[in-house]
């Protein structure tokens, strides 16, 4: 079988979408189960990565699911029912500009390409 262009473009729109909505439902789990989400993160990410394979991990970790562990933290000094309405209030934004940023991206791509 042999890749396309077409085919390159689609597969890049599948990741994209794979990595928005992961960094979505990675936020409403911290949402909904708070600490045990951040402990979980803070126990994936290496605190002062020394090869290139942590780096990559810590780059993965960041990329898919670190956008949640950042807001969660920046809301860290509120008490915690503020912290929970402000970060649904993030994660809503974060969903639009998901939708608006993905749509930008597949009229750069379809504009680019075809």
């Amino acid at each position: 079988m042999l890749l396309t262009l077409p085919m390159i473009i689609e597969f890049m729109k599948y990741v994209l979408i794979a990595i928005l909505l992961t960094q979505l439902g990675f936020g409403f789990l911290i949402l909904l189960l708070g600490n045990t989400m951040v402990d979980f993160y803070s126990v994936s990410i290496y605190e002062n990565p020394e090869n290139l394979i942590q780096k990559m991990s810590n780059f993965f970790q960041k990329t898919t699911i670190g956008l949640g562990y950042f807001i969660y933290t920046k809301l860290s000094k509120f008490h915690w029912i503020l912290k929970k309405g402000l970060l649904l209030g993030c994660l809503v934004i974060q969903a639009i500009v998901s939708i608006l940023l993905y749509e930008i991206i597949l009229r750069l791509l379809d504009w680019l390409f075809f």
